[in-house]
């Protein structure tokens, strides 16, 4: 019951965001360390500074004082790099009373901290946790993409492990990321984790496109891919997955679909909801418009952890008339997109993307 009034609100508040911009966000990316225990091709992250990052109290803080986020991303680095996972897991569980959906990445590497982590996460009871263990290659592939030694093998032992806790609220997914690192692999993942995972499903993959932020992930022309062999692929893997029959599933195709629009326009392809449904917080809690734009726009550490003075600021609000009106950098993340497409639900369920046909026969 907790669970389904929780949706609702999260419904409620999706539906208002297609009116007006939002007392307060509804999704918030939470941003918890620099580290990573991978060495990215695609991504500096792994390169960062690592100093004052934001402490389990003080998520407890922000949390206590800031109540009614339906949608929480925790993301890094790679989260389970922190000794305090758990506490930090346990005061957004316990202090957001809004709480419906957890969801955050893995690289996969640590595959016994990870799932006895989750099974923990789990005992807290979030109505939704999604883990997504991050998948770029077949093989040794993955491992030369990722510079880590077995991360193909540890992803796959992590995926089964995560799959083997068989909670009716936990989803658990491949993130396989399109970069000109990785062009041309996207089946030869599917068929190198399917030799591994006989029961594996296309629907099983979130797929999305590399994107570059100078703030964030600190990659610019480092991961974008530069040819369409990348969509082709994108374009036979939807005609594979079949028609959604989801919310989650519809709105992960919708993104999918959009894609092509953004890679050829280089904008987003429907407004951004940025600074109106969501809002980004790195790990010196530096508050953002979102992971690609480096619009600094206050840090919560000196508000004293209070969003609304960071959120009804002056600066804040100018920075979203900046987004509405399109002169941010644009992209098309999931981080951002998600949200996006909720916030523009008539747009997203009538327009229509220009695609080459795809027919596949299995």
């Amino acid at each position: 019951m907790r669970g389904t009034l929780r949706l609702l609100r999260l419904g409620g508040r999706i539906l208002a965001s297609n009116l007006r911009r939002a007392p307060s966000p509804y999704k918030l990316t939470l941003i918890l360390t620099y580290r990573c225990d991978c060495r990215c091709l695609m991504c500096n992250i792994w390169k960062r500074k690592v100093e004052n990052e934001m402490t389990a109290d003080e998520v407890e803080r922000f949390f206590a004082g800031n109540r009614g986020f339906p949608w929480v991303n925790l993301s890094g680095g790679e989260i389970f790099t922190r000794r305090d996972l758990l506490d930090i897991a346990a005061s957004v569980t316990r202090t957001n009373r809004d709480l419906y959906l957890l969801d955050f990445p893995t690289t996969g590497q640590q595959t016994e901290k990870i799932a006895g982590t989750v099974e923990r996460i789990l005992g807290l009871s979030p109505p939704r946790l999604l883990v997504t263990v991050s998948l770029d290659g077949a093989g040794a592939r993955h491992d030369e993409i990722r510079g880590r030694r077995n991360a193909f093998e540890n992803c796959i032992a992590t995926f089964r492990a995560l799959r083997g806790l068989r909670a009716r609220n936990l989803g658990v997914y491949f993130g396989v990321t399109l970069s000109r690192f990785n062009r041309g692999e996207l089946f030869r993942i599917h068929a190198a984790v399917k030799e591994r995972l006989p029961g594996i499903r296309y629907r099983d993959f979130h797929v999305n496109l590399a994107q570059e932020s100078a703030h964030y992930y600190r990659n610019v022309g480092l991961g974008l891919p530069r040819e369409e062999e990348a969509l082709r692929d994108l374009d036979e893997f939807l005609a594979r997955k079949g028609a959604p029959l989801h919310p989650v599933a519809w709105l992960e195709h919708r993104y999918q679909s959009l894609l092509r629009r953004f890679y050829r326009t280089g904008r987003s392809p429907l407004p951004c909801q940025a600074l109106s449904a969501s809002l980004f917080i790195d790990p010196h809690w530096d508050v953002y418009p979102c992971s690609m734009w480096g619009e600094k726009l206050g840090n919560l550490r000196e508000a004293g952890f209070d969003l609304a003075r960071i959120w009804n600021a002056a600066r804040t609000r100018a920075a979203r008339r900046q987004i509405a009106a399109e002169r941010c950098p644009h992209c098309w993340t999931p981080c951002e997109a998600y949200q996006t497409i909720l916030g523009n639900l008539p747009r997203a369920f009538l327009r229509t993307v220009r695609e080459r046909p795809v027919t596949w026969r299995p």
